[in-house]
């Protein structure tokens, strides 16, 4: 009989490990959060909180604290080689988050970590992981805590702990990210300029030898960087008056001046993903199994990501609901989506770092007719509110009409919950890590089958949305939209039943008269129904 310390071990208090420290703390999970180093983050690094991103926290009410401190930024100014292609909208209305949330990973973290002190847990900071054994058991994990070493039990390890992972060495997933030849340099500081200086956007710069971002941050603090081929930028920490120069080169600003520096860094870009991100019951999430590129933002929120679609799989396997196959689930989610971004950052960068001489005399040229015609769908995309599991073996599509279909994200609508008559945003009924059941009735009075209300189901939210303005459907998930608000917003034409993820992905969507296959979708999934 094995003695467990908690049902997981996460290592690294990063975003990543944050988040899902978190949300497994609020299913019920038990875990030890260890950090090699002293404190959370105490610099900027990355900045933005994405849409997509934001509606995922906002399900564990995550989101809320971001906004305290944040900017909202709703969009990019652009400079294409001399051309100015600005501004870009990223304000996307579709979303109740509608603007992308500056803070920097410091106050992200800080956020996050407070939330989870708050709960009763603890941070183990100076606890370094030494060695992972695991078998069909549980994980024992040797941990230098502090300078005393310990062994403990977990059932499960998640690594969490960036690109240059530890966890990721003691599993058959291991690999050398790599080297792009590409860098970075960046500061954080005051800076003096003629341009805008609130948090409402951010610049990117083009230029020949690469492209550059201007972000401003809160109390009043400017994050340059700049992006290189390493025969441009040494590698090596630059000083303030290098990065006022690089500066000066991108925006063609001769007066923009920085002071005060907090934070000054250099690095190279590294890609590559590892060949799995789940070995048996260790786990990578974040960095530790991809080391995403910076092209748009995309890593911190991706590493989130990952933390909040592992978090309610592996509490449904720990609380014995489902088998350990739901966990290859997230493999195969987030392994696939972080290959495809991977491909089109490396893409990016191919034609950035440095941009062929007729790449940029043609984006000088037509950059703007082409945002002109693209730039929306860019914009979803960096958002992140256009990822989709529509290939998962968690989604079934059983209509294949128009509509929010099997594998997309749930959107928002305004409907009359009937047990208080109030005016209530479909987003914030969802807003709980639990599966839900959403009927539309298209205005007609549906004969629901009994069995969803066994004490089986109890585990799955119900919501009747019904257009019709008078039903014997039972109050308590009853709610009402007659002017169809919510029916057109899902373009509901017939009758349907959709299943939600706990994390507000569709996984089954079909006819009323085809609840049998949400309850088969089920029992192939939960081994206790």
């Amino acid at each position: 009989m094995i003695n467990f310390k908690a049902d997981v071990l996460v290592v690294g208090s990063g975003p990543t490990g944050l988040a899902l420290s978190n949300a497994l703390h609020r299913l019920g999970i038990s875990l030890m959060l260890i950090e090699a180093k002293e404190t959370t983050s105490k610099y900027t690094k990355a900045t933005n909180l994405m849409q997509g991103t934001l509606e995922q926290l906002n399900i564990y009410q995550l989101s809320e604290v971001m906004y305290e401190q944040g900017g909202k930024m709703s969009r990019y100014m652009m400079h294409m080689y001399g051309s100015n292609v600005s501004p870009r909208d990223m304000h996307l209305t579709e979303s109740p988050h509608s603007d992308v949330v500056f803070l920097g990973q410091d106050l992200i973290d800080g956020n996050l970590a407070k939330k989870f002190l708050e709960t009763g847990n603890e941070i183990h900071f100076k606890h370094q992981l030494l060695h992972l054994e695991q078998n069909d058991n549980g994980v024992k994990a040797t941990i230098d805590c502090a300078g005393i070493k310990q062994t403990y039990w977990f059932k499960y390890v998640v690594g969490c702990d960036g690109a240059r992972s530890i966890t990721r060495t003691f599993t058959n997933a291991d690999f050398e990210p790599v080297k792009t030849g590409k860098y970075v340099w960046q500061v954080d500081a005051t800076l003096k300029w003629k341009r805008l200086k609130t948090m409402k956007q951010m610049w990117l710069y083009y230029y020949d030898n690469g492209f550059g971002a201007i972000i401003h941050l809160p109390n009043k603090t400017t994050k340059v960087m700049a992006f290189e081929p390493k025969e441009n930028l040494a590698n090596r920490q630059p000083t303030l008056e290098e990065m006022q120069q690089k500066l000066r080169a991108m925006s063609g600003d001769n007066t923009a001046t920085l002071s005060n520096p907090i934070w000054l860094s250099h690095g190279e870009l590294l890609t590559g993903v590892a060949p799995s991100m789940v070995d048996n019951r260790v786990i990578l999430a974040g960095d530790a199994c991809n080391p995403i590129l910076p092209n748009g933002g995309q890593g911190l929120n991706i590493g989130i990501q990952d933390g909040l679609n592992l978090a309610w799989k592996l509490s449904d396997v720990i609380k014995g609901y489902a088998s350990k196959t739901l966990l290859q689930t997230y493999n195969e989610e987030r392994r696939n989506l972080r290959l495809a971004l991977e491909k089109v950052q490396i893409n990016t960068l191919k034609y950035t770092l440095p941009a062929p001489k007729l790449n940029r005399w043609f984006l000088r040229k037509f950059g703007e007719v082409l945002l002109n015609k693209f730039w929306y769908q860019l914009a979803r995309t960096f958002s992140q509110l256009t990822f989709n599991y529509k290939n998962s073996q968690l989604s079934e599509e059983l209509l294949g009409k128009k509509g929010v279909k099997a594998g997309y994200r749930v959107l928002d609508a305004d409907i009359v919950k009937a047990s208080t008559d109030e005016e209530v945003a479909l987003f914030d009924e969802l807003a709980v890590p639990s599966w839900k059941l959403i009927l539309f009735d298209n205005g007609r009075q549906i004969k629901i089958d009994e069995e969803i209300f066994q004490p089986n189901y109890d585990f799955i939210k119900k919501l009747f949305i019904t257009s019709a303005l008078d039903t014997s459907y039972p109050m308590k998930s009853l709610y009402f939209d007659i002017d169809e608000v919510a029916h057109k917003r899902y373009a509901v034409k017939k009758p349907q039943y959709l299943l939600i993820r706990p994390d507000n992905y569709v996984a089954v969507r079909c006819g009323v008269n085809e609840l049998s296959k949400i309850f088969s979708f089920l029992k192939k999934w939960f081994i206790h129904l």
